[in-house]
């Protein structure tokens, strides 16, 4: 397993992190899966060195799953990061709520501190003043009572596409680390986002790396169909019906997920990618085509070229 540093922190992490979200099916709760299963599989992920595993109170009971997965495991040997909501389209969420979050992640994962907490705001920049003047203290203090070690924060990546949450809110240098969506068809981040996470030295956890539709081809068809429409890709640079089709014809690379991970897991200044497979073959097969290393500059900058102009959340 390749080890990197997450940024400032100084913590040592696996290039791809295990995430619990599942899209569709956290941990197999959806689909009823046993979870003596869900349990071989965790474990098969540490056993093949993946050291971070994420979750969220969001998650359905992904974080009572975890918790009782990782429990016989040595802790010391584990980066375990969760997540706070601080609010929504609804409302924003009272520094009491923040903290009985936090309690509660604490509780149900089993463990004594949370090595990285990763805000989570539903709407976006509207919030950023109640985030910042009411909530970042409440967070700094559950730092400083050694509940968590280190801060960081997502985006809400199902609409926020051009990222505008994270570049308000990581010039503010509180935070350690940022979670972006990031891939090969949406690559705004390089532009708006990782210039701040290098200049501030932030880890950085890229999700969205395949999700469906990079996943499923018929998906990836319809995103391409939509961003056609949307004008911001053109028929001279790719194939409707088959996409991807030149990125797999000469055989050196087997999938458009194999391309996927290591797309996003070699772009500077990019820490680890979150991979959410379900079953131990897919994540075997996820850790081996990470471990091939980057795409050859050629491809990289094919892709550069036919999605430059993507801004829109690409992932579902």
């Amino acid at each position: 397993m390749i080890y990197r540093t997450l940024g400032r922190t100084g913590l040592e992490i696996s290039i791809m992190g295990m995430g619990t979200g599942g899209a569709e099916d956290p941990l197999g709760q959806t689909s009823g899966r046993p979870e003596t299963e869900v349990h071989r599989l965790l474990h098969r992920a540490f056993d093949l060195g993946i050291n971070l595993f994420d979750t969220s109170p969001g998650y359905m009971d992904s974080e009572l799953i975890l918790g009782r997965a990782l429990k016989g495991l040595p802790h010391e040997q584990l980066i375990i990061s969760s997540k706070v909501s601080l609010g929504d389209d609804n409302r924003v969420k009272q520094p009491a709520e923040v903290i009985s979050s936090v309690e509660n992640s604490l509780k149900r994962l089993q463990v004594a501190h949370l090595d990285v907490l990763l805000i989570a705001v539903g709407s976006g920049v509207e919030h950023f003043e109640v985030v910042m003047n009411e909530h970042l203290p409440i967070l700094c203090k559950l730092r400083d009572q050694g509940k968590v070690r280190f801060l960081g924060s997502s985006e809400h990546s199902r609409y926020d596409g051009e990222h505008l949450w994270l570049q308000k809110v990581l010039p503010t240098n509180f935070f350690d680390v940022a979670i972006v969506a990031h891939n090969m068809i949406n690559q705004s981040a390089q532009k708006t986002v990782f210039p701040i996470c290098k200049e501030l030295n932030l880890g950085v956890i890229n999700v969205f790396t395949v999700r469906r539709a990079l996943g499923l081809p018929h998906r990836t068809r319809e995103v391409i169909s939509e961003l056609l429409k949307l004008g911001v890709i053109s028929t001279t640079d790719i194939e409707p019906r088959n996409p991807f089709g030149w990125l797999l014809s000469d055989g050196k690379i087997s999938s458009v997920i194999e391309a996927a991970y290591r797309y996003a897991a070699y772009t500077q200044p990019v820490t680890t990618v979150m991979n959410g497979a379900n079953r131990i073959s897919w994540l075997e097969e996820n850790i081996a085509n990470v471990h091939k290393g980057p795409l050859s500059p050629e491809v990289t900058e094919r892709l550069g070229k036919i999605f430059s102009r993507v801004s829109i959340p690409i992932g579902n």
